[in-house]
């Protein structure tokens, strides 16, 4: 089953959306990117405030994993929040990637990181996401468990650059499937249903079909819903 939602999360009754087994949150980052349909750019306050908003909803409807993924620019917001709403945090967790833009212009530093939180549950389902440990690949290591191990807390997958083949065009950003795919594995049950609360490029309903999985997606965007019908064949 997929469902793609048009409006504000914030403004979708819950009824029209039901409970869920997972929730995944890749908030806009709120610094002046143009979207189909709308700029992503309001004031700091009425965006923190959204934040605040967007976890109480989520916390009433699931009682699985929440993963909130947004742009370190607002780290002290997202805490802020997550305290505030006294939800959960299970584990702060980081997506390193390659190909961050220089910011010479800027005299920063390139952003190479987008951080994200494990919310709300701690339900982990370990098998499915179990990597090979350099106990086993590189140094022969007896010790080493045969099935391998749960990944550390910092993720590495490349960004989706514009020349990808995988790159939705009518979309400015797209994040990587398969950093979806682990966390929809790890974190949702068989059959179950995952909730993405601003669907954008549909890379989360990509993830949900290849894992089987339900999904649901919102998005204020009319355009990202149109598009990703078609892309769907919905």
């Amino acid at each position: 089953m997929i469902k793609l939602i048009h409006g504000k999360f914030e403004d979708i009754p819950k009824s029209d959306i039901g409970k869920v087994d997972l929730i995944i949150a890749d908030i806009p980052d709120n610094l002046n990117q143009k979207y189909p349909d709308y700029k992503d750019n309001i004031p700091d306050l009425e965006y923190e405030t959204n934040i605040n908003i967007w976890l109480k909803k989520m916390s009433t409807l699931t009682n699985g994993p929440i993963f909130l993924l947004f742009n370190e620019r607002w780290t002290r917001e997202v805490e802020n929040a997550i305290y505030n709403t006294g939800i959960r945090l299970i584990q702060r967790l980081l997506w390193h990637y390659n190909f961050g833009m220089d910011q010479s212009i800027h005299r920063k530093y390139s952003l190479c990181y987008r951080p994200f939180m494990w919310l709300n549950s701690p339900f982990i389902i370990p098998r499915n996401i179990k990597i090979a440990s350099d106990r086993q690949i590189k140094y022969n290591d007896s010790r080493a468990a045969n099935d391998g191990k749960i990944p550390q807390n910092v993720w590495e997958f490349p960004r989706i650059c514009g020349n990808f083949k995988e790159k939705r065009k009518w979309f400015p950003n797209q994040i990587n499937q398969k950093l979806i795919e682990r966390i929809i594995l790890g974190h949702c049950p068989e059959n179950g249903t995952i909730l993405d609360i601003c669907v954008g490029s549909g890379t989360s309903a990509f993830a949900a079909i290849a894992t089987n999985r339900n999904f649901i997606g919102i998005d204020i965007s009319i355009t990202c819903i149109q598009k990703l019908n078609e892309s769907l064949n919905l």
